[in-house]
């Protein structure tokens, strides 16, 4: 039996340089804080040589803070006085040994001494380390001290170390590790863990637990050839699904292909009838035509002779008038009567436009005074009041008080005089200046109306931008977000700090507002995409295009350097205006403590001063000694937070009720203004007319007593004769004027058939052209089909039937309508068989020709992936499950198989060491009961017993339903799981650990027994530790016989801290007899009342002394102290 005979500590915490002799099992006492729990912190550090796996002092303090460092530099846990703030230690840079001497009582050979030397600096908490391994040495012979009793630094201590026959140093800890195990027996890696366990002390609670960590190892079992296995069994699965999709592709192709050409035949023989209806169609409009010109021909000639007729009747009516004339020449008075009718149609005619003048006057004056009246109308006053900047005080327009000449006007105006002289001018002066004002009247209003409607615009855009949950912000800020949403794709959105942060207290939204100021702009982006966002910035700062806005310079925008934010640590100071913001934003707060986490709230100015950074809720900011009012134009419009949205919202939809009302207003007024203007117009053209109109009305009454005088002069002459014959040349006037008229008809009528016959002489030529195309056309679509005789002759009988039944027009429109939509159709379908045939080609790499109609390349592929490469990919598929099925038999359940046979070995060789030995009044048993829901998996795995492992699973096995039915379900869940679940999946099921529910029995006096998991809640503190020392110490032992070629262990080493606290004698005893019979060596601490229980089952009694002065510790043996205590 290997047993550890000695340990030396130099310079390890408080021990300048102890040795510690065992002699079997050893009990190391002493107060607390005396140094017991160092002692075998040293001797588990010497053993693990591992950082990450060993926990200093874990058994007296879970939340213990010691460590490497601390130990080999003396940490006294005080405040350095010399270095505030700093850790205060015993030593500076210094050497630390820890060395154990391990003795084999079979055979000396065996005896070596082990350690690890330390050398710890202060500038950092570095450990450098030599782990040795010395064969048949002692602790003396190890050269921890130079001459001098001077620690030895680890360079020179290498040196010496080579000068040590067999002594073995290691540079590294898993070598060392390794070789501390071949010499304790080759025992296994968990040593190392379980080494630790046992001095981490803890109270069983779940025996599952404790199964996993201290009685069953971790066999993980090597499933990378089957995760292959699984991998190309997916593979080969997706490049069938790959097969399937390009085949799917295919047959959508050739499907496609076959619609359009179905289609075009289908066009053809709708365009054949279509052309035949037009042929028969042209060769009908040319004999219609010929059929016009023949009949238009004929009417010519008879309207001709029709015309010649009423030529030769005009003759002789023409002859009669000239007869009658001169007759009444050569009657007396005649020549009289004529020079008085015309003299009197004269009169008449100047009496007519001397009337047509009077009224003409009155309607002049009256439309003059009709606009006077509007000009100074209440509505125009009312214009006037509500634009009083618009028209100039030398304008009509709503004139409070009327200028004398323009009341002298109103008067003249009002009665029936006229305006003539002076008066005439001054109107047509205040006509002139108010026409002007108009002018220049609606020219600013009509800019007001478009201003409002351009603010109208502006405001609803902004409402838009609103509902997607942003403000409208000044230009640079909008063009710089605009910018970084397009161009940086960073780790997080860009946005302005406004949209990012809320104001909870009302009463200070507006000093936030206002103090932020443009900072409320400032753009956020994540830390690490700030210098690409600045380089966007500085790139296109001079020429950035706005949408809406045009080309801009960006300027005015700020970007925040979050990062440099960050690491200014900002904080937030009490009753700060950084306090009434919130935000879930982490960057957001950082940069709002950053501006105003010093910025105090105060209740009224009095309170400023008080402060380096304060401000009121009226805003009046106080900073650099300066007290400051904020202008109310900075904070009145709000930005931070959903409220300002709100507000911002119900402000847009106020103005746009009031710019709409506005527009209505002005737009009206505009109306009317125009209406007047053009009256004003019209008023100045009109008034230059008078003086004309007026002077002509004036000769009214003169000409009315001329017209009167001339009038009784022709009553007086004899006029019986005259009038006789006057009435015969009337008549033959009358009948000269009825044959004119009919011959200048009969004229146009021949005229009109002349053009008839020039027009239909084209329509012929137009209809024997239409007759060749419509003929030439039909034999081309002819041609187009393959001048296919019988498809020709179908063609023809198709029509012959829809002939006996429908009129060659309305063949040629049904035809023609439905040749198109086909032709539409074609189109779309060429449009997407193009596209079926482009995304073929991407996906799968086939050259053809993508735009043509053709076909035959896809068509021959289809046949191929459908006729053999797919089959092919089935049956390799089929191929692959079978080989991975296999696999995962032979691979994965056979070893299984082994572990959990293995498992019931271990249980049984456990309880076989139990057996006999009663702890107090009870024995102790594991149990285990296999898992239900592993039920099913675990029967087959053990079913696997009936094969060999060469055939395990063979042809006979796997065609069994249940075999084949869980492993298949089992590959399946593998195979649609992804690669990490996967993984996930074998390990949970190669874990043979998890196959069982595991127990501790426990066997009263009475012949009754209860089961810990159900009982440990009921029991006392010394009840809860029994079971874990039990199952400790048997778990070492099977560990220290595992690999044991005879099954005998060869060392027994086990490590305790704060052992039995709460166990009564009884039990101490029945476990201390327990451990002494499987041959265990027991290096324990324990608490100061319990350790005259222990000693006696003990060789050897240390007790660490501490001086409470010095802290200097002293180790006294007590071994023989305890004997006479004993004995006595």
């Amino acid at each position: 039996m290997i047993r550890l005979m000695g340990l030396r500590l130099v310079n390890w915490y408080h021990f300048v340089d102890e040795t510690f002799r065992f002699d079997g099992s050893c009990l190391i006492l002493g107060d607390n804080g005396s140094g017991k729990s160092t002692v075998l912190d040293a001797v588990q550090w010497a053993l693990v040589a591992d950082q990450q796996q060993v926990r200093f002092n874990k058994a007296a303090n879970e939340q213990s803070r010691r460590s490497l460092y601390g130990y080999v530099r003396y940490k006294l846990g005080s405040e350095d006085e010399a270095r505030p703030g700093q850790v205060r230690f015993g030593r500076g840079a210094c050497s630390s040994y820890v060395t154990l001497q391990f003795a084999d009582d079979a055979d000396s050979r065996g005896d070596f001494v082990c350690g690890i030397a330390m050398e710890a600096g202060e500038t950092d908490t570095h450990v450098a380390r030599v782990h040795f391994v010395v064969p048949g040495a002692t602790l003396d012979d190890i050269p921890a001290l130079a001459p001098g009793d001077l620690v030895r630094p680890l360079r020179d201590f290498r040196q010496a170390l080579r000068a040590l026959p067999q002594a073995k140093p290691f540079a590294d800890a898993g070598t060392y590790r390794e070789e501390l195990r071949h010499r304790l027996g080759a025992v296994p890696e968990a040593f190392h863990r379980l080494i630790v366990k046992a001095l981490d002390f803890r109270p069983i609670g779940q025996v599952r637990d404790f199964v996993f960590h201290y009685l069953l190892d971790e066999r993980p079992i090597d499933t990378v050839a089957l995760q292959a296995n699984l991998e190309h069994y997916k593979r080969l699965e997706a490049q069938a699904r790959d097969a399937e999709r390009r085949l799917a592709a295919l047959d959508a192709i050739c499907t496609q292909g076959e619609r359009i050409v179905q289609e075009r035949r289908t066009a053809q023989s709708h365009r054949y009838l279509t052309l035949r209806a037009a042929v028969e169609l042209a060769e009908t409009s040319v004999r219609e035509v010929e059929r016009q010109l023949e009949e238009t021909a004929r009417t010519q000639q008879r309207l001709e002779a029709d015309a010649a007729r009423a030529e030769a009747q005009a003759q002789f009516f023409r002859g009669e008038r000239d007869r009658l004339t001169a007759l009444l020449v050569a009657t007396p008075g005649f020549r009289d009567i004529q020079a008085l009718e015309r003299d009197l149609d004269g009169a008449r005619r100047d009496v007519a436009d001397a009337t047509e003048a009077e009224a003409r006057t009155r309607r002049l004056l009256g439309a003059q005074r009709a606009l006077l009246d509007t000009l100074l109308s209440q509505e125009a006053r009312n214009v006037r009041a509500a634009h009083p900047t618009v028209f100039s005080e030398r304008s009509l327009l709503g004139a409070a008080d009327e200028p004398a000449v323009v009341s002298r006007l109103g008067e003249t105006l009002a009665g029936d005089g006229a305006l003539a002289g002076r008066d005439l001018a001054a109107w047509s002066g205040w006509l002139a200046r108010t026409s002007d004002a108009l002018a220049v009247g609606l020219s600013r209003l009509g800019d007001a109306l478009e201003a409002a409607k351009d603010e109208g615009r502006a405001l609803e855009a902004e409402q838009e931008q609103l509902d997607r949950g942003r403000h409208r912000y000044p230009e640079g800020s909008e063009a710089l977000l605009h910018l970084l949403a397009a161009r940086l794709r960073g780790a997080r959105e860009p946005r302005p700090l406004c949209e990012l942060i809320e104001v909870t207290a009302p009463r200070w939204r507006d000093a936030i507002e206002g103090y932020l100021n443009t900072r409320r702009f400032d753009v956020i982006v994540a830390p690490g995409d700030f210098p690409r966002a600045l380089s966007l910035y500085e790139q296109h700062k001079r020429d950035f295009n706005l949408p809406g806005r045009g080309r801009v310079f960006i300027a005015g925008a700020g970007l925040v350097d979050i990062e440099r934010v960050q690491a200014a640590a900002p904080r937030r100071e009490p009753r700060s205006l950084a306090e009434q913001v919130v935000t879930d934003d982490l960057l957001a707060r950082a940069y709002v403590d950053f501006l105003i986490g010093d910025v105090i709230c105060c209740e009224n100015e009095r309170e400023l001063r008080r402060h380096r950074r304060a401000i009121t809720d009226t805003v009046m900011v106080y900073q650099n000694h300066v007290a400051r009012q904020t202008h109310p134009d900075v904070f009145r419009r709000h930005y931070i937070g959903d409220a300002a949205r709100v507000r911002r919202r119900e402000e847009i939809a106020r103005r746009l009720t009031e710019l709409s009302q506005l527009v209505v207003d002005t737009a009206r007024t505009i109306e009317w203004l125009q209406a007047i203007a053009v009256g004003c117009r019209r008023a100045a053209l009109e008034a230059a007319e008078l003086p004309a109109v007026i002077e002509t009305a004036q000769r009214l009454g003169d000409l009315k007593a001329r017209a009167a005088a001339l009038q009784r002069q022709l009553d007086r002459i004899d006029r019986k004769e005259l009038d006789q014959l006057e009435r015969e040349r009337q008549a033959t006037d009358g009948e000269l004027g009825r044959l004119g008229g009919e011959e200048r008809d009969l004229r146009e009528r021949i005229g009109a058939c002349k053009k008839d016959l020039e027009h239909l002489a084209d329509d012929r030529i137009r209809a024997a052209t239409a007759e060749t195309d419509a003929a030439a056309a039909l034999e081309a679509a002819s041609r187009e089909s393959g001048d296919d005789a019988e498809r020709n002759a179908a063609h023809e009988e198709r029509y012959a039937r829809e002939r006996a039944v429908r009129e060659p027009a309305e063949i040629r429109d049904v035809f023609d309508r439905q040749y198109r939509n086909i032709d539409s159709r074609v189109q779309t379908l060429l449009l997407g068989f193009v596209k079926l045939k482009t995304e073929y080609a991407n996906a799968f790499g086939l050259a053809a020709d993508l735009e043509a109609e053709g076909y035959a390349e896809f068509e021959a592929q289809r046949e191929l992936w459908r006729d053999s490469r797919l089959p092919e990919y089935r049956e390799r598929i089929v191929r692959a499950k079978e080989e991975a099925i296999q696999q995962l038999a032979e691979d994965v359940i056979f070893r299984l198989r082994e572990n959990l046979v293995d498992v019931r070995r271990q249980v049984d060789e456990l309880n076989r060491a139990l057996k006999d030995v009663p702890f107090g009044s009870e024995r102790y048993q594991f149990t285990l009961e296999v898992a239900t829901e592993h039920r099913a998996f675990y029967d087959l795995i053990m079913d696997a017993g009936r094969f060999e492992k060469d055939s395990l699973f063979g042809a006979d096995a796997l065609a069994r339903d249940d075999t084949r039915r869980t492993l298949t379900d089992l590959f399946d869940r593998l195979v649609q799981a992804e690669a990490r679940e996967v993984k996930t999946e074998l390990e949970a099921r190669a874990d043979y650990r998890e196959y069982f529910d595991y127990d501790l029995r426990i066997q009263h006096a009475d012949g009754t027994y209860s089961l810990y998991g159900r009982v440990a809640a009921d029991k006392s503190g010394g009840e809860t530790q029994n079971p874990y020392y039990i199952a400790i110490f048997a778990s070492l032992y099977r560990l220290y016989r595992s690999l044991a070629p005879d099954g005998r262990p060869r060392c027994g080493l086990v490590l305790l801290d704060e052992a039995f606290s709460k166990m009564d004698e009884a039990r101490i005893e029945s476990t201390l007899r327990f451990a002494r019979s499987l041959g265990l060596q027991l290096v324990l601490a324990t608490p100061k009342e319990r350790s005259e229980l222990v000693a006696p089952w003990v060789e050897t009694s240390l007790y660490i002394h501490r001086d409470p002065m010095s802290g200097a510790p002293t180790v006294l043996d007590f071994t023989k102290e305890f004997k006479r205590d004993e004995a006595g």
